[in-house]
C-alpha cells in the first residue's frame, strides 16, 4: 500500500469513528474547523478541503506553507503542492492517528524500528516513541505495562538505514 492510500484509511477507520460515535462535544478532539479563523491553520497541519466542488489529489493534505493570499497545500505521499485561494479547511488531529501518518522513509525506519525491537530487545522492552528532526531519528522505549521512559537512542538515518543497525544500538541500551 503506498503512502497516500494507508494515510487516508488510517484517517477513515481512526477519524470517522470517532466522529460518528463519540459525543457531540468532543467533536473538535478529532477535526477542528477553521472556517471562520484561517489563521488558526500551521505548516503541518493535516487538512481537509472543505469547500471544494471537485475531488483532487490536495483535497485531503499537508500544509506545506502559508502565504499571504493563498495556502499551500502538499498532496500526502508526494512533493506535488497545490495553491488554494479562497477555501475553507478543516484540521485533522494527526495525534488521533498515530505513527501511520508517517510518510516515505520515515514510515520505513518506524516499521524497522518495531521490528528491531521484537528481534533485539528482551521481551520486557517495548517501543514507546519515535521522532525525527531533519537526518536524525530519536526512538524511545519502555519497560512492559509502564509508560516510563526506559531509555532512548538516536542515530542519523537515511534509506539504507538497516533494522540490525537499529537492533544493535537498541540492544547496547536494553540491560
Amino acid at each position: 500500500m503506498r503512502d497516500k492510500e494507508r494515510i487516508l484509511m488510517t484517517i477513515i477507520t481512526r477519524i470517522i469513528p470517532g466522529l460518528l460515535y463519540g459525543s457531540f462535544d468532543k467533536k473538535e478532539e478529532y477535526v477542528k474547523s477553521y472556517m471562520l479563523n484561517p489563521s488558526g491553520i500551521c505548516k503541518g497541519d493535516l487538512v481537509f478541503a472543505n469547500t471544494s466542488l471537485n475531488i483532487n489529489d490536495f483535497v485531503v493534505g499537508i500544509v506545506d506553507h502559508i502565504e499571504n493570499d493563498c495556502i499551500v497545500i502538499r498532496e500526502i505521499g508526494s512533493n506535488r503542492l497545490c495553491n488554494y485561494y479562497n477555501e475553507s479547511f478543516s484540521v485533522i488531529n494527526k495525534e488521533k492517528l498515530g505513527y501511520e501518518i508517517l510518510e516515505g522513509v520515515q514510515y520505513k525506519i518506524y516499521q524497522k524500528v518495531i521490528k528491531a525491537f521484537g528481534n533485539y530487545t528482551n521481551y520486557c522492552t517495548r517501543f514507546k516513541s519515535i521522532s525525527f528532526d531533519g537526518n536524525m531519528c530519536t526512538v524511545q522505549a519502555r519497560k512492559a505495562f509502564e509508560n516510563d521512559l526506559f531509555f532512548e537512542v538516536s542515530f542519523p538515518y537515511n534509506s539504507k538505514t538497516t533494522t540490525a543497525s537499529i537492533g544493535k544500538l537498541l540492544k547496547e541500551k536494553d540491560l
